[in-house]
């Protein structure tokens, strides 16, 4: 028709009128099929779809004759027809949805389900309009259908939902706060969906501010969320059998629920999108705040399962404990990523990254919570190997020395190795780690106690759980697959690798740890036992070691007046080294607690005995009693290796060369006392004669102010 139409010069009259006619009737057919489009051409339809292509390609042809013709045969520009009759076909659908499901007549809490089931249902065919029909129509016609359809159903969408909000705002109850939240969320998804084409900005729309309404209804409808996920944990948890989902599995299946149903509060968070920053970061903390709510309230479900399981009382290791911190670990992780997932809009927010401050503290302390828990379930496990642990260790120091250290360790070895297996196979690498390091503790303590009921054995004795606990140190380390090397050998294992190797010395060598001990121990509070000035130095020509105890200050008021009467005693040790030296002692200075006694003490000792290293000074402080015991007031020690003369002869000979000390008084730390304890296991005259005077010193200090 087209080819033979430009080839014609002109048509009669009777025939151009009834072709115009002809093409007029095609057209309004076309327009008619349009205006039902999504009756005739449904996107779901690959075959409708094509038909619609090829009624568009059709309806474009038409264009081409229209400038020829003296009599038009549309009544306007054919991209005009086209809107209209979309227009008109998207109000008849629209209203169809509407007086079916949601008719104005009925009362707005009876209308609402049908409002949430039209909104859906804009949105559904939105989506159509945009990835079937868009194209067709753009690259065809040059006619822009989404925009238009989507404009148009927005509005009539925003007009019911800003109605109906406000009639049911008087009225708010659970049930409607719940059909509001879903209405809401489809309306932002709505306007997510326009925000996310390019050059699109939904400030113009009807639902711009549409959010403000639905607050009400947003924080009652919070209630009905954290109950619903309380109520899904309750039943999961009745339903659990505390055996893993699966072989691949290590968790059970209350804990896959539970992390769904965190993520679903995420989920929930990014749909509602709530635009506001500052009512965004309430309803961001209270969301939290049920997060960390229902978690806990997960694990507390699990304790009290797993403490009403029966067969498991008398079982070495737990597969049901094992399970229970599993799920333990797998739910913190749910609940950090949903907290992650809460956090607002910006402007509210702090650096990009950085979580805003109360949903950093929500994090923190559920992190915390959770890690006590963990580690009770830890201990909870780990408390049923106490009793085997100790066996094993006893047999270890009850081995007679005949037998090899490798074959007394053999037994506790193996029973570690079947249990770590156990343990390997039912946790996850991070509780695997949490119950290994529970394990070495456990071990440490098992062996240092072994070590504190047997004194005065044999040196084997002593090297047997030294090789102990390099076997073990090995054994939990597992070239570089257990525990880090750095862990294993710090707290407790330091203290009893020292007891370890004090056990081995020679009393003379304890009795000097003893000295060097209170060399390096250190007051916590400085000021709480006072002051002592001193000064020191060593004369080489007449071999002898000059004290001079210069003042103290602010000791501590041991009378009843507040006051004290101190005097200094000046001492050299350890006694090994300075065997003929006897301790000297200044004047009582009485009713004062900043005493000042200038006095010079010396002590005939060679130099070669100053420069040991354990070899000291000490100053102990008492408080004279005219009636009864003295009192023990503080005590400060001074290396003798650092004296002026001691490491290197004086230059000229100066009688009082050096300048003087302040040294803080202290009590003994415990690690000085332990000293003691090491040594009274021993048999020797020495130790006991240094033991009985330490023990006249702690008589003193007892009364600890």
């Amino acid at each position: 028709m087209q080819a033979h139409w430009e080839e014609a010069p002109s048509l009669p009259q009777e025939q151009e009128e009834s072709l115009a006619d002809s093409l007029s009737a095609f057209s309004e057919f076309g327009l008619q099929l349009l205006r039902q489009l999504r009756d005739y051409f449904p996107a779901t339809n690959s075959t409708a779809v094509h038909r619609l292509e090829l009624l568009l390609k059709c309806l474009g042809k038409l264009q081409l004759f229209q400038p020829s013709f003296e009599i038009c045969p549309f009544e306007s520009e054919l991209n005009m027809d086209i809107a209209a009759a979309l227009k008109r076909g998207n109000r008849e659908w629209y209203d169809r949805i509407l007086n079916d499901k949601s008719p104005r007549e009925q009362p707005g809490p009876q209308r609402l389900p049908g409002l949430v089931v039209l909104a859906d249902a804009v949105y559904d065919d939105l989506q159509f309009c945009y990835s079937v029909y868009a194209s067709l129509f753009h690259s065809i016609l040059n006619v822009d259908v989404f925009t238009l359809t989507f404009r148009q159903l927005e509005r009539l969408v925003a007009e019911e939902a800003w109605v109906l909000t406000e009639e049911l705002s008087p009225k708010m109850t659970l049930e409607v706060a719940s059909g509001l939240f879903e209405l809401y969320l489809t309306l932002a998804d709505l306007q997510r969906f326009w925000d996310s084409i390019p050059g699109r900005d939904s400030r113009s729309l009807a639902l711009a501010g549409i959010h403000a309404p639905f607050l009400p209804a947003v924080k009652l409808w919070f209630q009905v969320l954290r109950d619903q996920a309380k109520w899904r944990l309750q039943g999961a948890v009745d339903m659990d059998t505390l055996e893993p989902v699966d072989a691949s599995s290590r968790h059970s299946s209350s804990a896959a629920t539970a992390g769904l149903c965190l993520s679903h509060i995420q989920e929930l968070w990014v749909r509602l999108a709530w635009p506001d920053p500052a009512q965004a970061q309430g309803l961001g903390t209270q969301l939290g705040q049920d997060v960390c709510e229902a978690t806990l309230f997960y694990t507390e479900l699990l304790r009290k399962k797993v403490d009403t399981q029966p067969g498991a009382a008398g079982e070495a290791v737990s597969e049901a404990l094992c399970v229970v911190l599993n799920n333990v670990e797998l739910v913190r992780k749910a609940a950090g990523q949903a907290l992650k997932g809460l956090a607002w809009p910006e402007g509210a927010t702090g650096p990009e990254g950085v979580l805003p401050r109360p949903l950093l503290s929500c994090t923190q302390a559920l992190d915390d919570d959770l890690q006590r828990e963990a580690h009770t379930v830890t201990a909870h496990l780990t408390s049923k190997m106490v009793g085997d642990i100790r066996k094993y260790v006893q047999h270890i120091s009850l081995s007679p020395d005949s037998i090899q250290n490798d074959e007394a360790v053999a037994p506790l070895m193996k029973y570690l190795d079947e249990k770590l297996a156990l343990l390997n196979a039912s946790l996850v690498k991070g509780n695997l780690s949490r119950v290994l390091e529970a394990l070495w503790e456990l071990l440490l303590q098992a062996i240092l106690q072994a070590l504190g009921a047997n004194r005065d054995v044999s040196a084997d004795f002593y090297s047997r759980f030294h090789f102990t606990l390099e076997a073990l140190v090995s054994f939990f380390h597992a070239e570089g697959q257990g525990l880090p090397l750095e862990s294993l050998r710090d707290g407790s294992y330091k203290r009893l690798k020292e007891e370890l190797r004090l056990h081995k010395c020679s009393t003379r060598e304890c009795i000097e740890q003893f000295y060097l001990d209170k060399l390096k121990q250190r007051t916590l509070e400085q000021n709480r036992f006072g002051r002592l000035s001193v000064r020191c130095h060593y004369e080489a020509a007449e071999q002898r070691l000059a004290v001079e105890v210069l003042h103290a200050a602010d000791l501590l008021p041991l009378d009843a007046n507040g006051l004290s009467d101190p005097f200094v005693i000046v001492e050299l040790g350890p006694p090994h080294l300075f065997p003929l030296v006897r301790s000297q002692r200044t004047q009582v200075k009485t009713r004062t607690l900043h005493p000042v006694y200038d006095e010079l003490f010396y002590f005939s000792v060679p130099a070669e005995a100053c420069r040991r290293r354990a070899a000291c000074v000490l100053f102990t402080v008492m408080d004279h009693d005219w009636l009864s015991t003295n009192d023990f007031a503080g005590e400060a020690a001074l290396g003798l290796g650092g004296v002026t003369g001691v490491a290197r002869p004086q230059v000229g000979g100066g009688a009082r060369a050096g300048q003087p000390v302040t040294l803080h008084l202290c009590r003994p730390r415990a690690q000085v006392r332990s000293a003691l304890r090491r040594l009274e296991g021993r048999t020797s005259k020495e130790a006991q004669e240094f033991v009985k005077k330490l023990k006249e010193l702690e008589k003193c200090m007892e009364a600890d102010p």
